[in-house]
């Protein structure tokens, strides 16, 4: 069932979604990040312990990868102010990497998108742990690399680190996320991503993942994250990272639900088709 978020909605949890703590001061969960502009949101949802380590897991993806060019899309910042500041960017001269300071305009703008295998728990190939990536697709926004080089007297500029498991963690993290608001925290037999997304484990790649075929439709919108959310024997979660894109898709096996709320929901949604 496809659903995209166009407003702010908000779903009470009261414990922290990750230890199921309810005893401590719970601060409220972005599902898609603010940082891209999120508006779906779970209410007290995260104690501090969690939250750091999420928001930190956040800030290497959305200001390590993308800091410029989510500053050209506009994407919602905590910290306009650095949006004024002189940002550092690498570029190439005499073959050595040299770092230059200069204001987000006149930064290269790109959007990167590592590809992965399809997750190892639905192809049963054999896995060890981590996860890498086997392409990328890359967007630039306003200005071509050589225009930009050029512009600097350099060879080329040096893209943003690709942090692959981190930018794993954090697709799983919006996975749990949707999850949660749909089905709530009860209703899980077994989380499979948790312990990825807290750094506890080593084993983001056998649950998260690229399809070999891609199904969203691009949309002309300021939305950043498109997912369908699939519930069988298994939950999976299918996100579209920039709809405007026709970019990778990514597919994450989030845990197990049990039988009472998947056939509830099933029946729900069922009824809801028929109606509407």
């Amino acid at each position: 069932m496809r659903r995209i978020i166009d407003k702010r909605q908000t779903k009470k949890i009261g414990k922290c979604i990750y230890c199921r703590r309810s005893d401590v001061q719970l601060s409220d969960e972005h599902i898609t990040p603010l940082g891209l502009s999120g508006k779906l949101v779970l209410v007290e949802a995260s104690c501090a312990s969690d939250a750091k380590i999420t928001g930190e897991l956040e800030r290497r993806v959305l200001r390590g990868m993308w800091f410029a060019a989510r500053a050209a899309l506009r994407t919602t910042t905590r910290h306009k102010k650095d949006r004024e500041k002189h940002y550092p960017m690498v570029i190439e001269r005499n073959g050595k990497p040299v770092k230059v300071y200069a204001p987000l305009e006149e930064h290269w703008k790109i959007i990167q998108l590592p590809i992965f295998p399809l997750p190892s728990h639905l192809d049963d190939r054999t896995y060890s742990d981590g996860i890498e990536y086997t392409s990328m697709d890359t967007y630039e926004l306003d200005e071509r690399g050589v225009e930009v080089a050029a512009r600097f007297g350099a060879s080329r500029v040096v893209a943003p680190e690709i942090l692959a498991i981190d930018f794993a963690r954090f697709i799983a993290k919006m996975a749990y996320g949707y999850a949660i608001e749909k089905y709530g925290l009860e209703a899980f037999e077994n989380i499979y991503v948790l312990s990825s997304i807290l750094g506890q484990s080593n084993d983001i790649g056998r649950w998260v993942g690229c399809p070999t075929t891609r199904e969203f439709p691009i949309r002309e919108c300021n939305i950043s994250v498109g997912f369908i959310i699939e519930s069988s024997r298994e939950l999976i979660v299918k996100i579209k990272m920039f709809p405007r894109f026709d970019g990778v898709e990514y597919v994450i096996v989030v845990g197990k639900i049990k039988a009472v709320y998947r056939d509830f929901f099933l029946v729900r949604e069922t009824f809801e088709r028929k109606s509407g």
